[in-house]
């Protein structure tokens, strides 16, 4: 397991000018061919994102206005923070900005025929069962994982094994994100269990 803090994470600026990219983590490391990735984008005027074939997104306001999303005739959608909306990589998004308003968003993508993610927020002490790797990202509260303390912008990933993320205040959010494997990728001694357990 990996920790980060967003705040001190290495930035790649966009050529076209219109934002900024975070790497939180990508599997296998630095490359194109990536099983899953997950990043953090700082989008700073509208344009269209770019196209991954093959790759489905799922992308999470994080701060900033509302982010209108044109995918033609698949979608309209207005992202709403803390709500995850998932769509096809090789599909034409233009995004729209809110007028002078900047944005920071979660995006998890994973190659379509090996893994899917699954995203959602968490506001108490769960336990993970992602087979194949997960991540998690404070988003409010203090929360205790393994050995760590995680605040708002801090957060963890890894790839296998179950992790016990506990909730220290009365009130916080996490956002949480499971990877499971398509069946139909061999993986040798690997269980496909996906789930999320959450503590009264």
């Amino acid at each position: 397991m990996e920790y980060f803090d967003i705040r001190k994470m290495p930035v790649s600026l966009w050529k076209n000018g219109a934002g900024e990219t975070r790497e939180l983590c990508c599997f296998p490391p630095a490359t194109r061919d990536f099983n899953w990735r997950a990043s953090i984008a700082s989008i700073a005027g509208s344009g269209e994102f770019s196209a991954f074939p093959g790759v489905d997104r799922v992308i999470t306001l994080l701060e900033g206005g509302e982010v209108t999303l044109d995918g033609g005739n698949a979608f309209h959608h207005t992202l709403k923070r803390f709500q995850p909306f998932r769509f096809s990589g090789e599909q034409t998004v233009r995004a729209q900005l809110s007028e002078g308003q900047m944005s920071m968003d979660l995006n998890i993508m994973t190659r379509r025929e090996r893994c899917q993610a699954k995203v959602r927020v968490a506001d108490r002490t769960f336990t993970t069962f992602g087979a194949r790797g997960g991540m998690v990202l404070v988003l409010s509260g203090a929360w205790q994982l393994g050995d760590k303390l995680l605040t708002a912008d801090q957060g963890a990933y890894w790839q296998d094994e179950h992790h016990t993320i506990r909730l220290l205040k009365d009130e916080g959010k996490i956002l949480y994100s499971a990877i499971s494997w398509n069946p139909a990728w061999p993986l040798t001694g690997v269980s496909q269990v996906d789930d999320l357990s959450l503590a009264g």
